[in-house]
């Protein structure tokens, strides 16, 4: 009996700890082992928090979704350490997250804003009760803000003309940045996919760019299409990376990849130096010009879906914001009413 017994504890002091970056948390018994408090209070929210960033890194996550975890998590536990008397303390229950809900609404945060908070509280929330560390499902009971239906225009070709022409294609960083709004343009990619693209992803034989399932948004990998414009363009940036021994094709002026913060910089800057002011002129926004610029030409949603890399295509939908003067064009093209009459 001793000898089992001292086994045991040995067993039970050798035990691993998994480690995610610098965060280090051991690995503990979840809903089979686990003991359900009464009572959950806030600081075992935050403790167990680290066990379930583990969970989400071996599930395959986005590196970005994980970080947005953990930023969202730490935006909510400087809220109530502000904010809230002897928060830690606190019991998990609904109350606490309506008033979070509350103070967003009084900072006058924009609805997707607060939704992006909310959504990251809720997978936790629904984790620890899939897990019985909490006794009830608070996450259903959280909903998510009403957001307004999106009425930004994309920028129209006209306009995009007009950025080109104050861009000096002299300047390396520059014309970095307008092959960059030039494969946007061609093939939809987001910027933090094409940004993450490495020499060795580009086929210059087929002019197909691959976007890995490490970098893409939905985990899924797909290849893109080029035009050869686009394609002369990008090759030279391609081998102004390989003189200069660069793994990634976008490069900052001091090497290494360009980071998309730095990007969606100069692309406002660019928007406002050809007074380009009524619309945002965001990557983004250049991504959504050439959703609805692709429909104009005739390509089928289901296509489109596929090159903009969404899972639904209801998200392809709200892309194409096309406008009464294309609706009235495409009527009379066809002019269905010579089938009836």
């Amino acid at each position: 009996m001793g000898c089992t017994a001292d086994k045991q504890r040995v067993a039970q002091k050798s035990r691993k700890r998994i480690t995610m970056g610098e965060v280090k948390a051991p690995v503990e018994p979840l809903h089979q082992e686990r003991e359900q408090k009464e009572e959950f209070n806030i600081a075992e929210f935050f403790r167990l928090h680290e066990q379930f960033m583990i969970v989400k890194k071996l599930e395959g996550l986005a590196n970005k979704t994980l970080s947005d975890h953990i930023t969202f998590m730490r935006y909510f536990k400087d809220w109530l350490h502000g904010e809230v008397k002897d928060s830690e303390n606190r019991v998990v229950e609904k109350g606490i997250f309506l008033e979070y809900i509350a103070y967003l609404f009084q900072r006058e945060y924009k609805p997707c804003t607060i939704n992006l908070r909310l959504r990251t509280l809720k997978c936790y929330l629904r984790w620890l009760y899939i897990e019985r560390i909490i006794s009830e499902d608070i996450s259903p009971k959280i909903k998510l803000v009403k957001v307004p239906k999106d009425t930004k225009e994309p920028l129209t070709v006209v306009e995009v003309k007009k950025i080109f022409k104050v861009m000096d294609l002299v300047e390396y960083s520059q014309f970095r940045d307008y092959v960059i709004m030039m494969v946007i343009l061609d093939c939809g990619v987001r910027i933090n996919e094409l940004l993450n693209v490495k020499v060795e992803d580009y086929n210059s034989k087929d002019k197909t760019i691959k976007i890995s399932s490490e970098t893409a948004k939905t985990r899924e990998a797909r290849i893109l299409p080029i035009s050869s414009k686009t394609a002369r363009l990008l090759q030279r940036l391609i081998t102004i990376a390989e003189n200069n021994g660069e793994e990634y094709i976008f490069c900052s002026s001091y090497g290494g990849r360009i980071h998309t913060v730095n990007v969606i910089k100069n692309f406002e800057k660019y928007g406002k130096r050809a007074k380009v002011t009524n619309k945002q002129t965001t990557p983004h926004n250049y991504r959504r010009a050439f959703a609805v610029e692709a429909v104009k030409a005739g390509m089928d949603v289901f296509t489109l879906q596929k090159m903009l890399g969404h899972a639904n295509i209801t998200t392809t939908r709200i892309y194409v914001n096309l406008d009464n003067t294309h609706l009235i064009k495409a009527h009379e093209r066809l002019n269905i009413i010579n089938r009836f009459v």
